[in-house]
Formats: structure tokens, sequence, C-alpha cells
């Protein structure tokens, strides 16, 4: 274990990245993702709820999904429309999203297991590797 000092954002990106190692086979491998893996969704529970769209938002949100769907050449001009008759909800969710940024830039304390580099699957990629980076020593 180790204590690894990073923003909330940084955290996200290493969560992502475990997450696409997630179906490798190695049985040490694996129990050190997962807890790291819940350990970074424990400190970014935050920010998850924080960034949850209001369920008047997502009905919007359908509407304008709808919108696009149903006609992708006149629809941008429909789903301005739409906008502007529901600017404070439009408004309100991008302060929501703004405030959401601003937490993912704070930074978080983590413990978390270290992979040698013994213990990765022989079949990781480069491009996994490189998402983990700061968990191989």
């Amino acid at each position: 274990m180790k204590t690894i000092k990073i923003s909330k954002n940084e955290a996200a990106e290493l969560y992502n990245g475990l997450v696409d190692v997630k179906d490798l086979k190695s049985k040490n491998f694996a129990l050190k993702a997962a807890k790291n893996m819940t350990a970074i969704k424990e400190a970014l529970q935050d920010i998850e709820e924080l960034g949850k769209p209001t369920d008047e938002f997502m009905e919007l949100s359908l509407r304008v999904q709808a919108i696009i769907k149903e006609d992708p050449d006149t629809g941008k001009e429909k789903v301005a429309k739409l906008e502007e008759e529901n600017k404070e909800l439009v408004e309100q969710r991008r302060s929501q999203l703004e405030l959401v940024n601003e937490r993912l830039l704070e930074d978080v304390e983590l413990e978390l297991n270290i992979f040698s580099e013994e213990v990765l699957p022989d079949e990781i990629t480069t491009s996994q590797i490189n998402k983990l980076i700061k968990l191989i020593e």
C-alpha cells in the first residue's frame, strides 16, 4: 500500500484505467485492481452525487435527443428553442457541471495497492500500462 496524493480528476482517470484492465487474467493483479477501484470510487462519491442531473433535466435531455433523432437537419433550431424555453433549468445544469469541474481539481489522498512489474498480466498493453503508470513500481 502506498499513499498517493492526486487530483480527483487524476483519480477518475486512474479508475477508468483500472476499468480497462478488469478482464485481464491474474489473481494477484485482479485483487489489487479491485481494491484500488473500490478505494477510488469511495473517494469520488461526492463528485458522482454532485454530478447527477435532476429528473427535470433528464426529461429535457430525452426530449432534445428525440428531436435530434427525429430530424437531424432542423433539429438544432428546435433544440435551441427548447433550451431557451427552459433557460433556468439549462443554466442550473451548467452551474452544476462547473462545480463538478472545480471539485475535480481538488486533491485527494488515497491508500492504493501498487503493482510490481512481476504481477502485471502478460497480455497488458502499453496503452493500459500508461493509464496505470502511477500504480506501477
